[in-house]
Parts: structure tokens; C-alpha cells; sequence
């Protein structure tokens, strides 16, 4: 029987890669297979107690950004010895032959360590690529002070002087020093059986910096969506923002747009620029992160989703969970969701971090007969071949019959 292993640094959802790793978790072991969720951190979500055919094991160490023993914090970044020798104990009891050792994120607490240990076993590694710190050290291709991508060949010269990390040059140097140990030392990338995607746009700016021939496949991330019918959009007029109030998501340049328009507007989240975007936008509603089931019963008010990157965000599930619900978005020109929500039939695309592109889309939104139609194509597109838990498993379970057999 075959087992797959998911490691991922949290036992716990804190992010989109945790809760891709957990959902995943659940999905495959409600498909029959024998799945184990390593962890460093803990505690462990309820939703993956007493799973049947899933077993945890979380080491309930700290993420280095909370230790407050910085050297060890440092070391344990690069190399956690502890973290690798319990993989390697795990490991010893499973055949390289039918283990599939799944990475999902590894750089908050597990180390590049982790990944090489798998490897250097004989073991098929498979890695999503739920960000781009297989490639950047600071794991975003952006550059914070400029507000900008970054078009630097990774670990370049150029790449090694810039001071773009969001705490200061020092950090930068660590976190390119990780890189370098993780890329040219322990040549984890070379060791990747597979690498998974989460769409095709990120795979894109990714692939020339993965070895040649490196495997590449797009599998969908899992959503949680009901499906309750199209929102009535047509005749809803707050649009909304969603997500982590910081620099890379755009959330300033949301709140710009509907204060200089003056639209109602919602934001879900928090973050540092929690209160600048107050104050650009005092009259909009900020609601602080919420429940899924809150966040879906606010996105059903709304007029449109406005998605602003200035990042390049990998997917941006937000869009596909208000197309879930027939709410259209109105997305940045450069990132994932601009690939799969079509402009002028789903949603509405705006030139990157251009405020009055923006402002521009938001008036076309104002028109009730417009976001209807988009909303409804919206709807339909995603209910044709839901992104649910069920499809993300066979997804992931057709995979992993394919690497094995490599």
C-alpha cells in the first residue's frame, strides 16, 4: 500500500500553504491512502484529530521568528537538526519504493534540511510551490521600499546587494545565505522528483529557475464553497477587499480607489497597514479576519472583489472562492487570477498597481447589469468543475501514481 508523507512547518492553518497541506491531508485520507502529516510546529487542528488513516506527528518546536533564542533561531533556519533526525526516524520505517514525501512549506521552522534528508534516503520528493523561496531568498520576487517586482536573477550579485528584505539587509544576508545552502550546497532543487504548482501563471516565472528537466504540474488548490447560487450582486453595493492588510496585496491601493470614488467598501483582515488603510478609507467597514463561513456570508453583500496585487501572487484563492459564489473580481493584469478569471466575461482586469485603472474597472462595476453577468459566468465556470477537496485528492492521488512509476 502506498503511504505519502505531508510535511508542512505548521500542524495548524496559518496560511494558505497550511491549509492546502491539511485539506490535502484530509482529502487523501478519506480516498483510502495512508497519510502522515509531520509538523514542526504545533498545536494540531482539530480538523485533523482522529482522522481515520491520517496520524500526525508534530515536534511542538517554535517558527524561528518566535524564539527568542536568536542564534538558535538562525541556526535552526538553516538546519534543523532535530527536525531532520525525527524525519529520518520516520522515514526508516517506510519503503522509498511506495512513499510519496510531500513538502509544503519547510522555511518558517522544518529547514532545507528536512528536504534533503528525504532525498538523500531515496525517496520520490514532490514540493508545491505555494510561494517562490525555492528560487528567491526572500521567497516573493519584490522589492517592499519600491512597492515593485523584482526582475533579479536570484543569488546573482545584484540579487545578493539589494536591500530588499522587510526588516533590513542583515536579515537578507541570512536569508541568501539559507538560499545558498538550500540551492548550491545541499542542491535540494536537483533532488525534487516533482514540483507541483499552484497555477500556471506561478509555475511560469518559476520554471527558469528550476533545474533543467525539472518536472512542473499545476494541481488546483482545495476551496470550501457552498454552492448557494450567484449572489445577488446586481443589486448589492459595497465592494471588497479580503486578505493580509500589507504592501504586496495591495491593500492601500484598494483603499485609495473606493475613497477617492466613494463606494461603500468592506475590508476582512488585518495586518500592518491596518491602520494607514483607515485612514485613507475612514468610512469603509473593517471587520478584522473572520470564520470562513463569516467571510462567505460578507462576500454574498458585496458588489465585486477587488484583488490588487503588486506582488506576483501565485493564485489568489479569494478569487475563486467569490467566483464560488457568483461574485465577480476585478484583478490586477499580472498575477494568477487574471489567467483563469477572463476579463470582460468573468471579472474585470486593471493595469498592475495603477490606482486609476483601477478606479476605472470599479465604475464599469458600478453597473448593475454588468456585475450580474460576470457574477453569473463567474458561478458557472467554477461549478462546471468545483476546486473542492474531493478533486484536489484524486488530482494529487493521479499524481503521485505517476511519479512512482517515473
Amino acid at each position: 500500500m502506498r503511504r505519502v508523507i505531508i510535511l508542512n512547518d505548521q500542524a495548524s492553518i496559518t496560511g494558505g500553504a497550511a491549509t492546502v497541506a491539511l485539506a490535502s491531508a484530509r482529502g487523501l485520507a478519506a480516498k483510502g491512502e495512508a497519510v502522515t502529516l509531520f509538523a514542526a510546529v504545533g498545536p494540531v487542528a482539530p480538523e485533523i484529530q482522529n482522522v481515520p488513516g491520517l496520524d500526525v506527528v508534530c515536534l511542538n518546536q517554535r517558527e524561528i521568528v518566535d524564539d527568542p533564542n536568536r542564534i538558535r533561531a538562525m541556526r535552526n533556519g538553516i538546519a534543523n537538526r532535530e527536525a531532520s533526525a525525527r524525519l529520518a526516524e520516520l522515514l526508516g520505517c517506510c519503503d522509498p519504493a511506495h512513499t510519496i514525501v510531500h513538502f509544503h512549506s519547510w522555511m518558517k521552522a522544518l529547514s532545507p534540511l528536512a528536504l534533503h534528508t528525504a532525498i538523500r534516503r531515496g525517496f520520490k520528493v514532490v514540493v508545491t510551490l505555494h510561494d517562490f523561496f525555492i528560487a528567491c531568498p526572500t521567497g516573493g520576487f519584490f522589492l517592499p521600499r519600491e512597492g515593485k517586482i523584482c526582475d533579479r536573477k536570484p543569488l546573482s550579485f545584484s540579487c545578493i546587494a539589494c536591500s530588499c528584505d522587510r526588516r533590513n539587509y542583515l536579515h537578507k544576508l541570512w536569508r541568501t545565505a539559507r538560499t545558498i545552502y538550500q540551492n548550491r550546497v545541499l542542491k535540494v532543487p536537483r533532488g525534487v522528483a516533482h514540483f507541483v504548482a499552484v497555477s500556471e501563471f506561478s509555475g511560469a516565472i518559476l520554471r527558469p529557475h528550476l533545474p533543467p528537466g525539472a518536472k512542473v504540474t499545476v494541481v488546483r488548490n482545495p476551496t470550501d464553497c457552498v454552492n448557494e447560487g450567484p449572489a445577488p450582486v446586481g443589486t448589492n453595493e459595497p465592494f471588497l477587499f479580503m486578505g493580509r492588510f500589507s504592501q504586496e496585496k495591495g491593500v492601500l491601493l484598494a483603499a485609495e480607489a473606493c475613497q477617492r470614488l466613494g463606494v461603500p467598501a468592506i475590508f476582512i483582515g488585518d495586518g500592518e497597514l491596518a491602520g494607514r488603510a483607515r485612514e485613507i478609507c475612514p468610512s469603509a467597514k473593517f471587520t478584522g479576519w473572520l470564520r470562513p463561513e463569516e467571510s462567505r456570508a460578507w462576500l454574498r453583500k458585496t458588489r465585486a472583489l477587488i484583488f490588487p496585487p503588486l506582488w506576483y501572487e501565485t493564485l489568489g484563492l479569494v478569487v475563486v472562492e467569490a467566483a464560488a459564489a457568483g461574485v465577480p473580481a476585478i484583478v490586477s493584469d499580472r498575477c494568477a487570477a487574471a489567467k483563469f478569471l477572463a476579463d470582460g466575461e468573468r471579472g474585470l482586469h486593471f493595469s498592475h498597481g495603477s490606482l486609476d485603472a483601477l478606479c476605472a474597472q470599479i465604475e464599469r462595476m458600478k453597473n448593475a447589469d454588468t456585475a450580474a453577468r460576470l457574477g453569473r459566468n463567474a458561478h458557472d465556470w467554477y461549478w462546471s468543475d468545483p476546486w473542492d477537496a474531493r478533486n484536489h485528492a484524486r488530482e494529487l492521488s493521479d499524481l503521485y501514481d505517476r511519479v512512482l512509476a517515473a
